[in-house]
């Protein structure tokens, strides 16, 4: 997907008068830049109306992460906002204030010599379990309305504000307005909504724009009207599934626990026990990623060892990742196995700018009993001390699936990992990754 440059209008400029605001508050209050758009609903459609806070069942809603935030926005209007979406969930960061999780969505590809529908649909949930100060979502919330209403009444060149408005019906205290842009060609237009939900903070960010058929096609401006109306109906469905407190099912989506051409990046997370992750990563992050091309559809997830001081020091500590991704090619298995073979000749050769360096124990080596044909290579990062890594690909039909895992081994102190590094042996990069590639095997459908 080939979008046409355009500014993050509002998070950009939010940032910069956060910046001023100094402390813990201004570490935990810089949003991700903003995205935009979608096929817009009608400025009145709502979801229905929710219960008063005392009738709702206690969710925790700190337990969400960026994967989950994905799977339990309701499927049938994610369609509608965002066509062919593109589902990339962001790392999951915390700072001395808050825990933020984030899920984002872009349009992907549509029929050519139609008008294509540009549309992005972000979704960020902050909480404050380890909230220092006082800091709350009440305090953050403040906070934000009150830059946001001074930006508006300053506005930049080239940006068009509404008023800033509350949002009947959506958490305990919410606000919304639109961005839109007069000084890039496509002229796109985004809304923001922002609300308090059960001692947790949301942001919502939604918009884009119409790109027109031919050479000179041009681009269309979305109502501002429409694009509100849609915005806000996506916060009160993510207001209503976050109080639920469960998640989508897998209807369409790819089945549970298997990886097939329908497979998403969260169900290939899934796809690995939970037992497995731990044992080799220990604490770990997760991210996941989806992008689809013109001859395959590719899933991905990542898992990275995380970093908590425990008050004690001098730990020794190794700082690892694995990263799984399967590549389905969408003519089959003939498709699969070139795909296969170009990655291997590929790993045989030395990367272009020397990042990681060759030796004669790095030769990619054929691997039995891992899918229809597998081969495995070490490498050794030239531009990171010490780490290394060993990674696997293996095909089992129209699918061909790399594992990669890797890192080095350092200090834990009470404030992060030391600058003093060690490499991992071949055994500690070569054994998770075999055994991860088997586990991974057994549930790859090839199709």
């Amino acid at each position: 997907m080939s979008h046409s440059p355009r500014k993050p209008l509002t998070a950009s400029i939010l940032a910069l008068a956060l910046v001023g605001g100094g402390g813990v508050a201004a570490c935990g209050l810089l949003p991700p830049a903003g995205r935009g758009g979608g096929e817009g609903a009608p400025a009145e459609a709502t979801a229905p109306e929710e219960k008063p806070e005392k009738e709702r069942a206690a969710v925790r809603l700190a337990s969400y992460k960026g994967e989950d935030l994905c799977s339990i926005f309701p499927a049938a209007l994610l369609k509608k906002l965002v066509p062919n979406a593109e589902e990339n969930p962001a790392d999951d960061t915390s700072t001395l204030s808050s825990a933020e999780s984030t899920c984002e969505w872009n349009s992907g590809e549509q029929p050519s010599g139609e008008i294509d529908h540009k549309r992005d649909l972000e979704v960020s949930l902050l909480t404050y379990e380890k909230a220092r100060g006082g800091f709350t979502a009440q305090r953050h919330f403040a906070i934000k309305k009150q830059d946001t209403q001074e930006m508006l009444a300053d506005p930049p060149a080239g940006t068009r504000f509404s008023r800033l408005t509350s949002v009947p019906g959506l958490g305990d205290a919410s606000y919304a307005y639109t961005a839109a842009s007069t000084d890039t060609p496509t002229k796109s237009v985004d809304a923001e909504v922002t609300f308090q939900l059960s001692g947790a903070l949301v942001t919502l960010r939604y918009g884009g724009y119409d790109s027109l058929p031919g050479l000179n096609g041009g681009y269309r401006r979305l109502p501002e009207s429409q694009v509100m109306g849609s915005a806000q109906q996506a916060a009160k469905a993510f207001a209503a599934a976050l109080l639920k407190g469960g998640a989508r099912g897998d209807e369409g989506n790819g089945e549970a626990g298997r990886i097939t051409a329908a497979s998403r990046g969260q169900d290939v997370c899934k796809a690995l026990p939970a037992e497995t992750v731990r044992k080799y990563i220990g604490k770990a992050g997760t991210s996941a990623q989806n992008k689809e091309y013109s001859g395959h559809r590719r899933a991905v997830c990542s898992w990275s060892s995380t970093f908590e001081p425990d008050g004690t020091g001098g730990t020794a500590y190794d700082m690892v990742n694995l990263r799984v991704e399967v590549s389905t090619m969408k003519k089959g298995a003939a498709a699969a196995r070139a795909e296969f073979r170009e990655k291997k000749e590929l790993a045989a050769a030395t990367p272009p700018g020397g990042s990681v360096q060759l030796t004669k124990d790095s030769r990619p080596m054929a691997v039995a009993g891992i899918g229809e044909e597998a081969f495995v290579q070490i490498r050794t990062s030239t531009q990171i001390v010490n780490r290394r890594e060993a990674v696997l690909v293996y095909r089992v039909g129209g699918q061909v699936v790399e594992v990669t895992f890797g890192g080095l081994s350092t200090v834990a102190t009470t404030t992060g990992p030391d600058s003093d590094t060690t490499a991992l042996s071949q055994e500690r990069v070569l054994n998770p990754v075999k055994d991860v590639a088997r586990q991974l095997a057994a549930r790859t459908t090839g199709r």
